[in-house]
């Protein structure tokens, strides 16, 4: 981990405006700065960036925090990985508590930036090497130009046996660590990639990890080659692209998975920059996991009939296990997306925009293939098709899809439903987890019900039930509203609100939690802090707070809190008076209470006469809660 106070320092020189707009086009709106939430798609602007405190909120979405939370969001970064690129761009250095993770981390930055050297010399060789001819050659009979080249930074290796080698002048360790080469039986660096057009990878942040090399036509060796892992790669965990497409997918919400680096770059001639792919491997769950972090759907734009039983089971599981939704493509047969890209670009985007659901993309090509004019024909579709829905593990999906195949093979439902009941179901491989998930949410639940049903909280049930029997929701509205303004308004000016507000003139509940923290710690980066794992509710209304903005002043924050706390009071007394054996005992209190009231709910009340009555009930309520203690 990092030295706590160099994260602070990290924080500290971070200017979030700065950060949020590499990003998100922000215009200023008074103290805030607004724009369209790169979280989830929106034609409204609904994201705001507090510069002064340094948060971000989306009202939206309801996604909140500092820089540091906002790059772990967008670039799938970890907490020390983001606070590096911050750390970075501030020219700060940072310290580490574990000496190991330090070093680590310092080797990988070590290795990417030979990787680095290894990309652009590369990249160079093939846009100016007599050699690279053919190379280029090829690549513009692919429909890839020379912006194309530039934009993936596309490179040549020449057929010589060491020439990186002797370009980069590297030590044996790093030559190896960095997957660029090997060490021959002569004790000689020896380059990994010769004769091959070279498709940079680059991770999740842009920094460059490893490549793929494609064979020309005619030369020995497989067509595409993957180095073996090294301590910064390792092809099952790697998407290409997926640097350049990040900031689409976060917008859309939506990842096309293709098969080849060709077929990325095509999907973004035709305008859809949301395309990675895998580098000479199968989907795996490490690649759902990263792309989880961008995108709540994936469009599947390779053989996904190719993939078999066993695949549909891991994308179903898939499915339910990261809340996804996994659609197939509807390409043409034969075609891959690079070439419909030059082809024909619009049917690239249709095939798209008329993904299928895995399950039914499979179903279909079943039906498809069938022979459904002979009853034989249908009964060998309906036992397929039997066994594709088998693998999906919810109940609700399999019958759905058994009334389809029911229509199309012409086999009553219930028949169906009683053959299904004899395969093995995928719900039993998700049963374990699903169980699991339950176990948690249910602990969360009550961590939830403890906080805000415990001993202390009597006071809002039992004023949210008196409520209730009074029909009166709107005014529950109107209170939450009263405290969240009064809340922003100690947000935006702390000292001030020393003098005017006190957490007793708020309810019981999370806005007197987050104005009591507000009060409670010198800044609300250390508010936050305190609140972030204990209350996450309260931190979540102090960011919402920061990014809000209020024309109240403090005085009008102070009287409306006034007002709420009134009604409270008159309400407690008037139920306690209910049960009690003396009702009369309480009748001078709520007779001067009622006065309270009325002035200040009075439209003739002076503003001087409204203060003093405010004042006069804040001292009412801090007795009694002295009181209670």
């Amino acid at each position: 981990m990092i030295n706590d106070e160099d994260v602070l320092a990290v924080r500290n020189a971070t200017n979030i405006v700065g950060v949020v707009s590499q990003f998100v086009p922000l215009k200023r709106v008074g103290r805030r700065w607004v724009g369209l939430c790169p979280f989830h798609p929106e034609k409204s602007p609904s994201f705001s960036v507090n510069e002064e405190q340094g948060l971000f909120y989306c009202f939206g979405c309801q996604k909140s925090g500092d820089s540091i939370t906002f790059l772990r969001e967008l670039e799938g970064l970890d907490f020390v990985g983001a606070v590096e690129r911050l750390a970075a761009k501030a020219n700060l250095s940072l310290r580490y508590t574990d000496a190991d993770g330090g070093q680590f981390r310092k080797r990988r930055l070590q290795l990417s930036d030979i990787v680095e050297r290894a990309v652009e010399w590369y990249h160079q060789r093939l846009l100016v090497g007599a050699d690279a001819g053919p190379a280029r050659g090829y690549l513009r009979s692919r429909g890839i130009a020379g912006d194309d080249v530039r934009r993936f930074r596309l490179g040549w290796a020449p057929e010589g046996w060491d020439e990186l080698s002797r370009a980069l002048r590297v030590s044996d360790d790093d030559w190896r660590d960095s997957g660029l080469g090997l060490i021959n039986r002569r004790g000689r660096q020896q380059d990994f990639f010769r004769g091959r057009i070279l498709f940079p990878i680059f991770d999740p942040q842009g920094d460059p990890i490893g490549f793929g090399g494609r064979k020309m036509q005619g030369a020995d060796g497989p067509k595409y080659l993957n180095p073996g892992s090294t301590p910064i790669y390792d092809k099952s965990k790697v998407l290409y692209g997926l640097s350049a497409a990040k900031a689409d997918i976060v917008q859309v919400q939506e990842a096309i998975v293709c098969e080849g680096y060709t077929d990325v770059i095509g999907f973004f001639q035709a305008g859809m920059g949301r395309a990675v792919a895998t580098c000479g491997t199968a989907l795996t769950e490490d690649h759902v996991k990263l792309l989880t972090r961008f995108a709540k759907r994936l469009v599947l734009a390779f053989d996904a009939d190719g993939a078999g039983q066993a695949a549909a089971e891991r994308f179903h599981q898939w499915e339910q296990t990261y809340e996804l939704d996994v659609v197939v493509a509807n390409l043409p047969d034969g075609v891959d997306p690079a070439d419909l890209a030059r082809q024909d670009p619009v049917a690239l985007r249709a095939a798209v925009e008329r993904a299928v659901p895995f399950l039914g993309f499979r179903l279909q090509r079943i039906l498809a293939a069938a022979d459904l004019h002979r009853p034989e024909g249908r009964a060998r579709a309906a036992e397929r098709a039997l066994d594709a829905i088998a693998q999906h593990p919810n109940p609700l999906v399999r019958d759905q899809y058994l009334l389809e195949v029911s229509s199309h093979c012409r086999i009553e439902v219930d028949q169906l439903r009683q053959l299904l009941t004899r395969r093995p179901s995928g719900a039993a491989s998700s049963a374990e987890p699903a169980r699991r998930r339950d176990r948690v949410d249910g602990r969360a639940v009550a961590r939830r019900d403890d906080r805000h049903h415990g001993p202390d909280d009597w006071h809002d049930r039992d004023l949210a039930d008196v409520n209730d029997d009074r029909g009166s929701a709107v005014r529950r509205g109107v209170h939450d509203q009263v405290e969240r303004d009064a809340l922003r308004a100690a947000v935006e000016a702390p000292d001030e609100s020393l003098g005017w507000l006190d957490p007793v003139l708020f309810s019981e509940g999370p806005y007197r939690r987050a104005f009591g923290a507000l009060l409670a710690w010198p800044s609300l980066a250390d508010a936050l802090a305190a609140t972030e794992d204990d209350d996450p509710e309260v931190a979540g209304l102090l960011r919402q707070a920061a990014a809000e903005q209020t024309d109240s002043t403090m005085e009008d924050a102070f009287l409306r809190l006034s007002q709420e706390a009134v009604r409270r009071v008159i309400m407690d007394l008037r139920q306690t008076a209910l049960g009690a054996e003396n009702p009369l005992a309480l009748s001078e209190r709520l007779s001067y209470v009622a006065g309270l009231q009325s002035t200040l709910m009075s439209d003739d009340s002076a503003g001087e006469a409204k203060l003093q009555a405010g004042t006069d009930l804040l001292a009412l309520l801090l007795d009694q809660d002295e009181g209670t203690r």
